[in-house]
């Protein structure tokens, strides 16, 4: 499958000094004021950046690791990964490091295109249309970094002005208030200056209906943050249910009706403009091989060692043989159990999420099985204490960092999502709108591609408190998205259960430790499991330091006004 192949890289943009009385003129010395002349070199460098999201200290990686693992749904038994599965992650590790540099590089890019933008003369009518774009473009960029910062790290220094030999590298902190604020006046910038339709090729390219959607979710999570520190946030959740709202009523997305197709790797061009409202496009890149290719590494990551011809691992150590996974990320049992029992029996997002048993290759009749199934025969070998993943899979894949598949960042799902929750905080329970949203996901759910549907999962019914109801909302939102990134955000931002302060509270405080504690244990004479549910490396006490990252050391070395986050 052919798709749009953004530049990797953003060129450098650096000053360049010279001795003022030699005459010799160096053409090809790339500076600030020659770097761009024209909408064309906008638009190349804009593409630049769409490639950056790519980088391996963002989506193919590093942003993605310790999102995933610094959540509750999601462990690891690998070394690398350990660090930050088992909350033993600080200020000096890698990735905290990586993600806070990448997004401030962005950043800086951004506003070196922002300050150029003015300057640009246009030549004709088209020309003019396209520094309009440029410009929406950019500022969605800019508004994605801050928003991923803030709530990454919390108080981030604001820059919006591009690095040069004048700028003051020793700043404080600007406050999370202040943050948001320019967020959402790069969005509302945005969405005035772009439309819903993307060229044909621009598949993947965001648009206003990609701001609108992003608006929403800034919108609830900024109510959300400031609900916390006890003041009135009403405004905020009606703003985010009536962005909410453009997103649904323009007509522009509809839900893909079965689920499973999401994960089509070879449908994927499909889903865009039609449930996928924004995402990371990854390509199988035949000119750069490992983690410098523009594909993703997804498949391995997620997928089992122990089977084989669902990625393009070429490993030949591997146990299932060529095109395995390496298991980086695996489900933690108490998670398997709770999407897959209560309101969740026999939901098809769990058959087609989870994976549990496997063949050690297409044509091997031997299987492997992780909990909680139970082994068939003798020839089946070595149950896993830990499910998998099933999103992810791609044996078309080039190595192990080269795959097809995208990381879905915005979904029309969630914007139903996004919806339901803003009107259930400021009407102070759910109303008919809220709850039609979350049972629009439920009827995909059950939607399993045959004849006769499913009768499960059931609609939620009317009646629910406030608290049931978010607490519904952060359910449907841990199926429905596991995998896809958005898990920690949901823990840290939304009000816990039972009066906690977040669900990260409620989490790791008050429901986890009421759960079997330890791994399942499998008997291969009795074909069961018992012991514990709950992995005690990576499951651990509470702690509020975790509700941020700690702000890297390498950057504290770097300006010595950068304070830390509390704990660190």
């Amino acid at each position: 499958m052919k798709k749009f192949i953004y530049f990797f890289g953003l060129l450098s943009l650096s000053l360049v000094g010279c001795n003022k009385s030699l005459d010799e003129k160096l053409y090809d010395t790339q500076t600030l004021n020659n770097s761009v002349s024209n909408t064309a070199d906008v638009l190349k460098l804009i593409q630049g950046n769409y490639g950056n999201f790519q980088g391996t200290d963002l989506y193919k990686k590093e942003l993605l690791k310790i999102l995933e693992l610094a959540a509750d749904d999601m462990g690891s038994t690998s070394t690398e990964f350990q660090v930050y599965a088992n909350k033993i992650y600080d200020a000096t590790s890698s990735s905290v490091s990586a993600v806070y540099g990448a997004y401030y590089a962005n950043i800086n890019n951004y506003n070196y295109l922002l300050s150029k933008l003015p300057s640009i003369q246009t030549t004709s009518g088209s020309d003019s249309v396209l520094k309009v774009r440029e410009e929406g473009e950019i500022r969605f960029f800019r508004a994605i970094c801050y928003f991923d910062l803030v709530r990454l790290y919390g108080a981030i220094p604001i820059r919006t002005q591009p690095t040069s030999n004048t700028t003051n590298f020793y700043v404080k902190r600007d406050p999370v208030d202040s943050v948001y604020a320019l967020i959402f006046s790069d969005l509302k910038r945005a969405a005035s200056l772009l439309d819903y339709k993307n060229k044909p090729d621009g598949i993947g390219l965001t648009n206003k209906g990609a701001t609108q959607a992003l608006q929403s979710l800034a919108y609830l999570t900024y109510g959300n943050d400031l609900e916390k520190r006890g003041k009135n946030a009403s405004a905020f959740y009606k703003t985010a249910d009536s962005c909410a709202t453009v997103v649904i009523n323009s007509g522009g997305y509809k839900l893909v009706p079965n689920y499973a197709d999401l994960w089509n790797v070879e449908n994927e061009s499909n889903v865009y403009g039609s449930e996928v409202i924004y995402g990371i496009r990854f390509t199988r890149d035949r000119l750069v091989s490992s983690s410098n290719s523009q594909g993703s590494e997804y498949p391995v990551r997620f997928m089992p060692p122990t089977m084989g011809g669902v990625t393009g691992n070429q490993t030949k150590a591997v146990v299932g043989g060529l095109g395995a996974g390496s298991g980086s990320y695996k489900v933690h049992p108490w998670f398997y159990d709770y999407c897959t029992s209560g309101d969740y029996v026999n939901d098809y997002r769990a058959k087609t999420t989870f994976l549990t048993s496997w063949n050690i290759t297409p044509t091997s009749g031997t299987k492997y099985v992780s909990y909680p199934s139970i082994s068939a025969t003798k020839n089946d070998s070595f149950p896993s204490q830990f499910p998998y993943i099933n999103k992810f899979r791609d044996p078309k894949g080039l190595d192990a960092s080269d795959h097809e598949n995208d990381f879905f960042v915005l979904r029309l799902a969630e914007i139903y999502l996004i919806r339901a929750e803003a009107r259930n905080e400021y009407l102070g329970d759910p109303d008919v709108t809220a709850l039609a949203d979350i049972n629009k996901l439920r009827a995909r759910a059950r939607n399993t591609g045959l004849t006769t549907p499913s009768a499960l999962p059931l609609d939620v019914e009317a009646g629910l408190s406030q608290d049931d109801f978010r607490k519904k909302i952060f359910d449907e939102r841990g199926l429905e998205f596991i995998g896809e990134g958005k898990r920690w955000f949901d823990l840290v931002r939304m009000k816990g259960y039972d009066g906690s302060s977040t669900m990260y509270e409620y989490q790791f405080k008050t429901f986890l430790p009421t759960l079997p504690q330890g791994l399942p244990v499998y008997d291969k004479v009795a074909k069961n499991w018992s012991a514990g549910r709950v992995d005690p490396m990576s499951i651990v006490p509470f702690n509020s330091k975790y509700l941020l990252f700690p702000i890297p050391q390498s950057q504290r070395d770097l300006n010595t006004k950068l304070t830390q986050n509390n704990g660190w």
